[in-house]
């Protein structure tokens, strides 16, 4: 078995000089087997800080998680299944395009889904993260 520990712990800034903070830290245990595929580990690690990220601005009220669209929230967690290959480079260009158009930051959407790349994530992801946001821009084609 391998433990994994990761954290965060953030502050934000309030009026007359104040500050606001959150902490988070998390140990899960993972299979050793994982050392023998890089990439999964990985995919595990980056999943685990977006756990703790999302944790983290949920407590400080930074993400409402109430506020994006439901199809933003259904989307699969970042370990996608062998079912669900990956995003494709058309699915990325239109993220890009339809994050413009409806004045998102698609960093921090991605973030949300714990990934930092959009060819990170899985096409049934980058699907349901493209029609969110279709909904935010008003473009219902």
């Amino acid at each position: 078995m391998l433990k994994l520990n990761c954290g965060l712990s953030r502050k934000i800034g309030q009026p007359d000089y104040g500050s606001r903070g959150a902490m988070v830290h998390l140990e899960v245990e993972l299979s050793a087997e994982l050392l023998k595929d890089p990439e999964k580990l990985r995919r595990q690690i980056r999943g685990c800080f977006g756990v703790v990220r999302r944790a983290v601005d949920a407590e400080l009220g930074v993400a409402d998680p109430d506020d994006a669209p439901a199809r933003l929230q259904q989307a699969a967690p970042t370990s996608r299944p062998p079912s669900d290959p990956p995003s494709t480079p058309k699915q990325v260009r239109a993220l890009h395009a339809f994050a413009r158009r409806a004045g998102a930051d698609l960093t921090a959407e991605l973030r949300r889904l714990g990934v930092v790349d959009a060819a990170e994530l899985s096409r049934r992801q980058a699907s349901g993260l493209i029609d969110g946001l279709k909904e935010r821009a008003g473009d219902r084609r």
